[in-house]
């Protein structure tokens, strides 16, 4: 259940023919720009909206494609394919006459006549919340938390306090809405805390010197938990080009996966 204050946010207002950005949405790279987490939470409630089928997981692709001013945004959203079992959309975020994000996903049914879980490999879940390991008894905060060299005792909501290169964590019960008075979705949650891919995965001591040109999100379920986290899965670079990935959880374990390609911008990087 959102918070009152959530719901007075929202990175956007409804306007005719579009929506018009927030204080919320104000960018860190330039204040006259949209962030990506808010255009982020934009696209999934859109696509979200438009999708005729009751999915369980989902792959979800944004290419920021075009910088972005605080001008109104209009949407653009077409249905590609529908069946029994999948649901693939394209959409458009337009400003002034251009697009800036291009974004689909391709939703995908619960088959409840096949259980399958699969016995591949995959590596064994180590992550831990704010307040169970370190106090038990302790409520976890609403805010934002980052923990990194100290894990699992270092939980804190000053990114200051993490100033160094390594692993980078995120937790969160507070996702401010794509549309004031709104209650974000589950599925906009976790879209809209995985654009911070690219601040996991980029940050290092100095602050985060590269920029995000997408993002992608591979789910194989919603979240079932009010907090939502991630995790680095770490990060390579090469000649100006950063590519990342980050495991996504929730109260209950793992939900999926993201990745980032991020280039370098360094005489704009965000330091904490």
């Amino acid at each position: 259940m959102a918070n009152a204050v959530e719901l007075a946010t929202g990175f956007f207002e409804s306007i005719d023919g579009g929506f018009a950005a927030l204080e919320a949405a104000r960018g860190p790279w330039r204040p006259d720009s949209i962030g990506g987490q808010a255009l982020t939470a934009l696209a999934a409630r859109e696509l979200e909206q438009h999708c005729p089928i009751e999915s369980t997981g989902c792959r979800l692709t944004l290419d920021f494609i075009r910088p972005t001013t605080f001008d109104a945004i209009q949407t653009r959203t077409e249905l590609i394919r529908s069946s029994t079992r999948l649901a693939l959309l394209h959409l458009d975020l337009v400003q002034s006459d251009h697009v800036v994000v291009r974004a689909s996903a391709l939703f995908v049914r619960p088959l409840k006549a096949d259980q399958a879980d699969g016995n591949a490999w995959t590596p064994a879940p180590d992550f831990s919340r704010p307040g169970i390991v370190a106090d038990p008894a302790t409520p976890t905060t609403s805010a934002s938390m980052i923990s990194s060299a100290g894990y699992p005792d270092d939980w804190s909501a000053d990114f200051a306090d993490h100033r160094n290169n390594a692993r980078k964590r995120m937790w969160t019960t507070t996702m401010i809405p794509a549309i004031a008075g709104e209650e974000a979705t589950p599925f906009t949650r976790v879209a809209t805390l995985a654009e911070a891919t690219s601040l996991v995965t980029n940050w290092s001591e100095d602050g985060v010197p590269f920029i995000n040109a997408d993002v992608t999100v591979n789910l194989c379920r919603m979240p079932e938990s009010e907090g939502v986290g991630l995790e680095s899965n770490g990060q390579h670079a090469a000649a100006g080009v950063a590519v990342g990935s980050a495991t996504l959880y929730d109260e209950f374990g793992v939900l999926g996966v993201s990745s980032v390609t991020a280039v370098a911008n360094t005489h704009r990087q965000v330091r904490f």
